[in-house]
């Protein structure tokens, strides 16, 4: 039972940072069903959501919007199995402070969801990895929509439907200021922490309620939910 009050975390640079297979995936699957070489490293990931990113690779790259259409969902399904099969190398690192968090929260029954622009079977196959799986059972994901404002929205619908969640305390926590835009329409208490590519002075020009350094203080965490 839950306890009125719902957490939706982001995943690279909120819970975990170090996912070079993913990347390399992404490499992988442009490389294998379009063609596409170039260096896609100098690219701003943060807080976009895999196929928006991947569609903006391909338009810069000069492929046609037919080209794209007709590959990108075998593209998409492709970089699924690159990671899976390539998950096991991985050296991901998990974040300061977060296996405490979402311990204490699981047992406040704060019913725990993601927000991330990873695909669903990546984030999964990124979170087990890390030794995190097992506190996730729904969210917003990549593969529900390029727009991150619709993974709120559907993590939010799932988390009513499937665990019948009716409390009006939202938390999306995230390091981005995609994270905090994509909350905004729905009235939801954002927390942004400084653990990915943006600085707490830019994230506090992003209007979110809270702005951390970083999830290493858990008491204080909880007490922005009302908890303790």
């Amino acid at each position: 039972m839950d306890n009125g009050i719902l957490t939706l975390f982001d995943v690279d640079g909120t819970l975990v940072i170090g996912a070079r297979c993913h990347y390399m995936a992404f490499v992988h699957a442009v490389s294998k069903f379009y063609g596409m070489e170039e260096d896609i490293s100098g690219i701003n990931y943060a807080g976009k959501t895999d196929p928006q990113i991947l569609r903006e690779v391909l338009e810069m790259g000069g492929i046609s919007e037919k080209v794209i259409e007709d590959n990108l969902q075998d593209c998409l399904d492709y970089m699924i199995q690159d990671y899976i099969a390539n998950v096991h190398r991985e050296n991901i690192r998990v974040l300061a402070g977060v296996s405490k968090l979402l311990k204490e929260l699981k047992n406040e029954n704060v019913l725990l969801g993601l927000t991330t622009g990873n695909l669903e079977p990546i984030a999964y196959a990124k979170l087990g990895r890390a030794g995190l799986d097992g506190y996730f059972s729904f969210g917003g994901f990549g593969s529900d929509s390029p727009k991150r404002p619709c993974l709120v929205e559907k993590a939010l619908e799932r988390a009513r439907k499937l665990h019948e969640f009716k409390g009006d305390q939202v938390f999306v926590i995230g390091d981005t200021p995609r994270d905090v835009a994509a909350a905004k329409p729905f009235n939801l208490h954002t927390i942004a922490v400084a653990t990915g590519s943006y600085s707490t002075q830019e994230l506090e020009k992003t209007g979110a309620d809270f702005v951390l350094e970083s999830l290493k203080d858990v008491k204080g965490v909880m007490e922005i939910m009302g908890i303790g």
